[in-house]
Formats: structure tokens, C-alpha cells, sequence
């Protein structure tokens, strides 16, 4: 089920970028040369878009990065970049259009203006011939790496006329993806390990998972990143630890019934976990059990809201709709933080109560781990066609605003 609708996910949004493929308006290149009128395509071999002024003289270039830059990808998608270049074929601003990459990563690359504004002033072939941003005195943005990188790498792709391989023909294995692979590995030791001695550590592979995954790393599993490996691709080469994090979470539960993932490795269960002991446990109380029923489906309700934002392309950042992004202190916003806040106060007196009936990641991971059970037919299945009939409903544009 979840393989079908990550499918038509995809297949919605190839067919969105052929035929609504967002072409170079002129307001856009009015922000960066006023005196733009109108825009003229010009053929080999830059293939954009020659700038003319009310008397039709050229005063200027523009190209978008998209589609040759369509596979360099960020921490969860492509982003199509306008340049403009001035009459002296030198950049006047750079922007961003549309990206596929999580929306408050992207709000923190566009707002970063020393970032944005570092390609001004440089030619068409020196920005093309770039094989070290460092040393050109561009550098990633804080909090963003990987949207921003995504966006130097698209740039320079798109200037090069080059393949796209340029960039993305060989995996990148960093620092970081060796943290990620050593905490799967960590995650996986305590769930399968049982030898007391071992496991007396847990508390101390708890606080590093809140610590460096959480507040270092920031690469937590949520609906914003997954939905956006479904619209575009998997990024394997470029972030090759956020990968095998997401396949062990999916995979391990599906081959051993053991929830690695949420019970081991996620940086706000971990933390759920440690706020149950702030109270005496006389305080806590269990939820009624004749409204449970009614919790159960806040996961896929959002699951469903996951599905039309996507489809639909909605002005909503799905970030927000989960407690992940909060720990990536520098660009977190509102509600992400709501959500991180409000999940762990309910914690502290109904324990896992966001894990139990307000995760809608959790729910997928929970939703594809094996039981014991064979032939029974359970509410997670219906739960599942709901889904499957939702996205096939969405893709065929049976459903519209």
C-alpha cells in the first residue's frame, strides 16, 4: 500500500513538472533589473531567456536551474533557481522559485541574504567553472546545509551545460552519515542485544541520541522529508545516513517486528521517555479507554492532510505538522515548536502520549512492522485502503479544491 501511493506521489508530481513547468515571468526579473519590458528566448548553448527594456535592447540574461539541475537534490528535493545576469553578463540576483525541499530549510536559504547575494557581481564562466564554494567564499547556511548546497551545486550544473552526474554520479559519505549510520547501528544493538551489562548503557545512547541527532544532526525521520523523497527521488548519493536511517526504520520492523526506530533511536521519544520520570508517577494518568478510539485516528487524519497537500500543492509546510523539525533551533518554526512543546507536557502525565496518538510518521512505521497474526484482517488495514483510495482518488483529480 504505502509502495502504491509513494508511486502515484511521484507519478503526480512528473506529470506536474512537464506540464506546469512555471516559466520565467517578467515581474520575476524586475526585481533585479527594473527596467526589464519583456523577455525573448534565446537557443544554444545557454538556452534562456534574453532581457529587453520598453525600447527592445538588451539589457540582460535570465535562466532557471530547472529541469538540468532536476536531480541535484537537497535534504528532500530539487529547487528551480532564477539567475539574472545584467548587461555585462555579470549576475544582478539570484532567487529562488519553487523547491521541493522542506519549506522552512528553503525560508532560511532565501532569507539569508549575504548567501543569496555572495553570486552578484560574478560572469556566466567563472560561477561554471566553480569546483570549490569554500574558496569562492560561498558557504552553506546554517541550519540549511543541504538546501543550500543543493542550490550552489544546481547553479554551477546549470551554467556548466553539464550532466547532471557532475554532482551527483558518486556517493558522499561525510562525518555526518557516519553518525547516522553508528546510531542505527546503536539502535540496533539494544533492541536484538540483550545481555544486562549492555544494556545498563541505554541511558547514555538515549541522551546522545536527543543530544547529537536531535540538536547537531537535525535529521529525524518526518512527513516533510519523506513526502518529498516521494515527489522527486532519494536522494542516496548526496545523504547517504538520512537514507539508510529511513530503510532501517522501515525495513528492520518489517523483517523482525521490532520497532527500532521509535523505541531506540528517535531523539523525541528518547526525550518522552526521560519527561515520564520528571513526576511521581501518583500523578500520571491513563487515558480513558472510551476515547482512545477517538486518538487513534489523529495519526491518519494527518496522514490524509499529508496526502492533500502534496497532490494539491498546498501553501502548508508539513514540517509544522510534526515535532521534528523544533529540534533545529536556528530555523524551527511556530508550529513545529507548538506541537514539540505540547507533546511533551501531555507526556509528563499520559506517558508516550504523543508516540501512542499523535505521531503520523510513528503510525507508517508501526503500520509496516510484521505481527505474528496471520489472515486477520485489522483496523490498521482499512486504515491502509482508506489511504491507498484517498491518493488514488487525488491522482486521478476526482477530488479538487
Amino acid at each position: 500500500m504505502l509502495a502504491a501511493i509513494a508511486w502515484l506521489v511521484r507519478d503526480k508530481h512528473a506529470t506536474m513538472r512537464v506540464q506546469g513547468d512555471w516559466p520565467i515571468t517578467v515581474s520575476e526579473v524586475q526585481v533585479f533589473l527594473p527596467e526589464a519590458s519583456r523577455l525573448r528566448a534565446d537557443g544554444p548553448p545557454r538556452n534562456g531567456l534574453v532581457i529587453l527594456d520598453a525600447a527592445g535592447k538588451g539589457i540582460g540574461y535570465a535562466v532557471r536551474t530547472m529541469p538540468e539541475a532536476r536531480n541535484v537534490v537537497g535534504y528532500s528535493g530539487p529547487t528551480d533557481a532564477l539567475v539574472v545576469f545584467d548587461g555585462d553578463d555579470k549576475v544582478a540576483g539570484v532567487a529562488i522559485r519553487h523547491s521541493y525541499d522542506t519549506p522552512s530549510h528553503v525560508r532560511d536559504v532565501a532569507g539569508d541574504f549575504y548567501f543569496m547575494e555572495r553570486w552578484n557581481g560574478r560572469t556566466w564562466d567563472e560561477i561554471a567553472g566553480f569546483d570549490d564554494f569554500m574558496a569562492e567564499g560561498i558557504y552553506a547556511v546554517s541550519g540549511a546545509s543541504r538546501t543550500s548546497e543543493a542550490l550552489m551545486e544546481g547553479i554551477t550544473v546549470r551554467l556548466a551545460g553539464e550532466d547532471v552526474q557532475r554532482v551527483s554520479g558518486g556517493m558522499r559519505f561525510g562525518w555526518r552519515d557516519g553518525a547516522l549510520a553508528a546510531f542505527v547501528l546503536g539502535g540496533c544493538l539494544f533492541a536484538f542485544w540483550k545481555r544486562k551489562s549492555f544494556q545498563n548503557w541505554r541511558w547514555v545512547y538515549s541522551m546522545l541520541t536527543i543530544a547529537i541527532l536531535g540538536l547537531v544532526l537535525g535529521d529525524l525521520l518526518a512527513q516533510s522529508l519523506l513526502v518529498g523523497w516521494a515527489e522527486s527521488r532519494i536522494p542516496w548519493e548526496a545523504t547517504p545516513g538520512v537514507v539508510l536511517l529511513a530503510a532501517s526504520a522501515f525495513l528492520v520492523p518489517w523483517f523482525t517486528r521490532q520497532p527500532v526506530y521509535c523505541q531506540f533511536i528517535c531523539p523525541h521519544g528518547n526525550l518522552q521517555r526521560w519527561m515520564m520520570k520528571v513526576i511521581p508517577a501518583r500523578w500520571k494518568r491513563p487515558l480513558p479507554g472510551e476515547g482512545k478510539w477517538i486518538l487513534r485516528w489523529i495519526p491518519p487524519f494527518f496522514l490524509a492532510v499529508v496526502l492533500m497537500v502534496s497532490f494539491w500543492q498546498l501553501e502548508l509546510d508539513l514540517a509544522g505538522i510534526e515535532p521534528f523539525d523544533a529540534y533545529l533551533l536556528r530555523s524551527a518554526g511556530i508550529a513545529t515548536i507548538a506541537v514539540a512543546l505540547v507533546g511533551l507536557a501531555f507526556s509528563l502525565f499520559f506517558p508516550m502520549a504523543y508516540c501512542k496518538f499523535g505521531c503520523p510518521t510513528g503510525w507508517l512505521l508501526e503500520f509496516v512492522r510484521r505481527r505474528s497474526g496471520k489472515g486477520k484482517f485489522e483496523e490498521r488495514d482499512g486504515i491502509g485502503i482508506a489511504l491507498l483510495a484517498l491518493a488514488i482518488a487525488l491522482h486521478q483529480d476526482w477530488l479538487s479544491l
